[in-house]
């Protein structure tokens, strides 16, 4: 009886990010989207798959371009309702922490993507596409999925 009672109330608890992970799940569930529109995030999907993979079999940046993988992560992300933050952007990018940092800083300021703290831990920062950013990933996806 003592550990029920106790797992009902560990069950009852849930964390920050726990929260906010399904409230992101559930907010993607609801995006009304066509079925265009979800081919092209999953069009998104597939070629950020076969950038990584075409990055693991050629040498080290000869045909990367970590800006582009990076708005690729965000959009997938965003699309998806996820969210991303800088580390794991840099951790996507194959770059090193200071070239992604880099990377990071000419996309915010070309009004592309913007970061935040984290609401829930002020130790991380929360990176999102601006609308300005979502649009012109929009725009090239569609020129190459439809």
């Amino acid at each position: 009886m003592y550990y029920r009672r106790e797992y009902t109330h560990a069950a009852e608890r849930h964390s920050p990010s726990a929260v906010r992970t399904v409230a992101s799940l559930s907010q993607a569930a609801q995006n009304n989207r066509t079925i265009a529109e979800r081919q092209i995030v999953e069009g998104a999907r597939h070629l950020l798959k076969a950038r990584h993979k075409m990055a693991a079999l050629l040498p080290k940046g000869l045909l990367r371009d970590s800006a582009w993988d990076m708005i690729l992560e965000l959009f997938v992300a965003q699309e998806e309702g996820g969210i991303l933050y800088v580390k794991q952007l840099m951790l996507s990018s194959g770059e090193s922490a200071a070239a992604a940092i880099r990377r990071i800083d000419r996309l915010e300021e070309a009004g592309l993507i913007e970061r935040f703290s984290d609401p829930l831990d002020r130790r991380r920062v929360i990176v999102r596409l601006q609308e300005k950013g979502h649009e012109a990933v929009l725009t090239m996806l569609k020129q190459v999925f439809q």
